[in-house]
C-alpha cells in the first residue's frame, strides 16, 4: 500500500467518524466590533531534514514559505454584518514591503476565506467551531487560561493529532502531525496557532513546525496609569487650587 493511499484512507476514516458528531446548539455571537485590530508579531517557522530529496516548503504547505518571510501581521475589523465579519490584513515582510488583503468569515457557518481566524464568542468545551459541515464536526477541547503580552486570557483550544506507522517493502514509515488553535473566548479571535509534522521514510526524517501568536491588540490593552511625576504634579495643582479657594472664601467672610 502506498503512502498516499494510507494518508487518504486514514483521513477518510477520520471524516466518516466526525460525521456522527451533532452540531452544537450554542448561539453564535460576534465578539468583535469595527475598528478593533489584532497584531501577530510572534511568527516562528522551523524546518529540518536529512533527506536529500526533501524541499521547503513541504508539498501542500506552500503558505509556510510566505509566512517565513513575514515579520508581523495585522488584522483590522472593517465591517460586521450579522454573523459576517470583514477583515483587512496587512502583512509586513522582513524586506520592508507590505501586502494588504481583504478576508471574510461567517462565524455561524465558517464559510469564506478567513475560516479559523475567528469563531463565535463565548463558546465552551464540546461546542462546535461552526455550524456547517465539515466545521460542525470539530469541537472545542477545553477552555484554558493562557498568558499573552497584555494579560492572561481564557482561550478555547481545538487540537487535532494524527500518528501512525507502517512497513512497506521492508521500509519503515512514520508520520506524526498535530495542530493547535487557541481563540480568545470573549471575542472569538484567534490568538495562537501551532502546527508540527514529523515525516520519516527509513533513515530519512523531515520535520517542520509553525507558530503564530498575538502580541498586541486594542481590545484588551492594559490601561496606561499615570506616572509618579504626573501624580505629584496633579497633587501640587490641586493643593494650589484649594489654597486659592480658601483665601477667596476668607476674604468674602471678612467683608
Amino acid at each position: 500500500m502506498s503512502k498516499k493511499i494510507v494518508l487518504l484512507t486514514l483521513f477518510s476514516v477520520f471524516l466518516l467518524s466526525a460525521m456522527v458528531v451533532t452540531s452544537s446548539a450554542q448561539p453564535r455571537t460576534v465578539g468583535v466590533t469595527v475598528g478593533k485590530w489584532f497584531k501577530y508579531g510572534t511568527i516562528d517557522i522551523n524546518w529540518s531534514s536529512n533527506d536529500p530529496n526533501a524541499t521547503f516548503p513541504p508539498s501542500g504547505w506552500e503558505w509556510l514559505e510566505d509566512t517565513n518571510k513575514t515579520e508581523w501581521m495585522l488584522f483590522s475589523i472593517v465591517d460586521v454584518s450579522g454573523t459576517n465579519i470583514t477583515f483587512q490584513s496587512t502583512s509586513h515582510f522582513k524586506n520592508g514591503t507590505e501586502r494588504i488583503e481583504v478576508y471574510f468569515v461567517d462565524i455561524d457557518t465558517g464559510k469564506d476565506n478567513m475560516t479559523y481566524g475567528v469563531i463565535s464568542a463565548n463558546l465552551n468545551a464540546n461546542d462546535t467551531l461552526y455550524t456547517a459541515y465539515p466545521y460542525s464536526s470539530f469541537t472545542i477541547n477545553e477552555t484554558i487560561p493562557r498568558t499573552y503580552p497584555d494579560s492572561i486570557r481564557d482561550t478555547n483550544l481545538w487540537n487535532m493529532t494524527w500518528e501512525y506507522s507502517w512497513t512497506q517493502n521492508e521500509t519503515q514509515y512514520y508520520y506524526y502531525f498535530t495542530e493547535n488553535f487557541y481563540w480568545d473566548k470573549s471575542t472569538g479571535i484567534i490568538v495562537e496557532n501551532y502546527f508540527a509534522e514529523i515525516n520519516q521514510t527509513g533513515e530519512y526524517i523531515t520535520t517542520w513546525s509553525a507558530l503564530t501568536s498575538i502580541t498586541e491588540s486594542n481590545v484588551w490593552a492594559i490601561p496606561e496609569f499615570p506616572t509618579w511625576t504626573s501624580i505629584l504634579l496633579m497633587f501640587i495643582v490641586l493643593t494650589v487650587a484649594i489654597t486659592i479657594y480658601k483665601r477667596r472664601l476668607l476674604k468674602t467672610l471678612i467683608h
